[in-house]
């Protein structure tokens, strides 16, 4: 299946990762599963319904410092493209076809708070009012 880089919006040449986890695997078991250094981590949405998958993102990114890609599979939405972004997906597995849909949602999706507060235009009117 393609893989989308929810950052560019683009295809991304990333493989499927080996460490793959499914999202029901409990969080005091990702320090085993993921170890330091691991470059790319796939997680498995068994239901688009779980959010387990997104906790299990954030708790990588914020709590283990992950800054290697991970990757969402199986059952994830287009609406879900900018969710998975903010919870920490730098990629996600897409259906054949699909491209065009995650694109928009991509597009749709605000940018995040990070980027709108760093942007040239924030440190523009910082400057205006001191």
């Amino acid at each position: 299946m393609p893989i989308l880089d929810l950052n560019r919006a683009g295809l991304a040449g990333l493989r499927c990762p080996e460490t793959e986890i499914a999202s029901d695997v409990p969080l005091a078991d990702l320090a085993v599963l993921v170890p330091a250094g691991t470059s790319a981590v796939a997680i498995r949405f068994a239901r688009f319904s779980d959010g387990r998958g997104f906790t299990m993102a954030r708790h990588l990114r914020e709590a283990m410092g992950h800054s290697g890609a991970i990757l969402g599979c199986g059952h994830l939405i287009p609406d879900q493209a900018g969710y998975l972004r903010r919870c920490g997906f730098s990629h996600v597995e897409i259906g054949p076809g699909a491209l065009a849909q995650w694109q928009r949602s991509l597009s749709l999706s605000p940018p995040q708070m990070q980027q709108i507060l760093s942007g040239r235009r924030a440190r523009n009117q910082d400057m205006a009012t001191s």
